[in-house]
């Protein structure tokens, strides 16, 4: 948008835009007496005889700060961050005039993987941890909304879940408005073992998010040592997901999938689509697809924009969303906060050049999010536009 389009005086002038966070978590301990209340009793024995099991392969290294949040973000009664919705709701929703929050459970990971565990206790255990968060968070304010946790290593248990999740739970169930896989599947992600799961998502027109945070491995080669090691080296989740699930023909099976990439930033995408483009036009032989990779890529994922891109020259940020805009997807990229870890994004994070541009603006901090997710914009609310 142009600086003369901005003064026309014909243009509706914008004062607010409306949000919605398409990444807020709770708890990232999923053992918690709330989830377990809701396990079986069989389970509930396991879970005191033998634990999870479950955790990052070699060892977790350490976080520099307690469960990778916000100072501020620890509730007023004490706990971890992220298990009392309604600090969180005055922290987030109230403070930033939030319409809606998807809440996206990665300390559920350690479980719906299903590694060293029980397939039963794994299915079992993401029931348990659905129907706490709807018990606990959904409750607590109307404007949360959830993704599902599942055992997608087990797509037949999972299939059941999303089933449960959308239509057993009476009032939640439209509630319910993503499913949750981790970006490091025991198969790379577009494999036939995971199309019953892609089958019920497209019946039920809910996405798919592939979250950053693993159960098996963190990088191609193992864990790393330093924190910030690992949090640069979560970008090389991504090229395997994106390009099994185009190479396997998951879209020209599934034509109406859709596919969110939550905390895996999004700058990556355009020359990832280039290189994929040209790799297909010399190999096609290979593979047989009815459309260029760009184009599904272009027409199936969306991608959320924390962690935000941060070049030392603030224009070059603009150089970078114009680019990735430019390709088709200016109604692709959603706002996320990422509440409560570190380093959170409020909605004015946005360099000053993109806040200026209202319509830019409303795409990014909710229409996107509305049109995929199917969530309301309450009128009237959301982000002060600066003047």
């Amino acid at each position: 948008m142009s600086i003369q389009e901005l003064t026309r005086p014909d243009l509706p002038v914008r004062t607010k835009v409306g949000i919605i966070d398409s990444d807020v978590h709770p708890s990232m301990n999923p053992a918690s007496p709330g989830v377990i209340a809701h396990l079986p009793q069989r389970w509930r024995e396991y879970m005191a005889d033998v634990g999870l099991r479950a955790g990052m392969p070699g060892g977790e290294r350490p976080r520099h700060r307690e469960f990778a949040s916000r100072w501020d973000a620890v509730p007023p009664a004490g706990g971890a961050p992220g298990n009392d919705p309604a600090f969180a709701r005055k922290q987030l929703l109230d403070r930033y005039d939030v319409s809606a929050a998807v809440l996206n459970d990665i300390g559920g990971f350690q479980v719906s993987g299903g590694l060293r565990i029980p397939a039963e206790f794994s299915a079992a255990f993401c029931t348990a941890l659905n129907n706490h968060r709807a018990e606990s968070w959904f409750t607590d304010d109307p404007r949360w909304y959830g993704s599902i946790s599942l055992p997608y290593e087990v797509p037949d248990l999972a299939v059941r879940e999303i089933v449960r999740c959308k239509e057993e739970m009476g009032a939640w169930n439209d509630r319910w408005v993503q499913v949750m896989f981790a970006p490091d599947n025991e198969r790379p992600a577009g494999y036939r073992k995971y199309w019953p799961i892609f089958e019920v998502c497209q019946h039920y027109d809910i996405p798919i998010g592939f979250h950053v945070l693993t159960g098996r491995r963190i990088t191609p080669s193992g864990p790393a040592n330093f924190y910030f090691e690992e949090h640069c080296d979560f970008a090389a989740l991504n090229f395997p997901t994106v390009s099994s699930l185009v190479f396997e023909g998951v879209f020209d099976r599934f034509p109406n999938l859709k596919i969110a990439m939550v905390e895996l930033a999004w700058s990556w995408v355009v020359p990832l689509a280039w290189r994929m483009d040209h790799a297909y036009r010399i190999m096609n032989k290979e593979v047989k697809l009815e459309r260029l990779p760009s184009e599904y890529i272009r027409d199936h994922f969306w991608f959320t924009t924390q962690p935000m891109e941060e070049p030392d020259e603030p224009a070059w940020f603009d150089d970078v969303l114009g680019l990735f805009e430019s390709s088709g997807m200016a109604d692709k990229i959603m706002y996320s906060s990422d509440y409560p870890h570190w380093d959170f994004d409020a909605p004015d994070s946005f360099p000053l050049s993109v806040q200026r541009q209202p319509e830019r603006m409303a795409r990014i901090l909710g229409e996107n999010a509305s049109a995929l997710y199917g969530l309301d914009l309450i009128p009237g609310t959301g982000f002060d536009l600066p003047r």
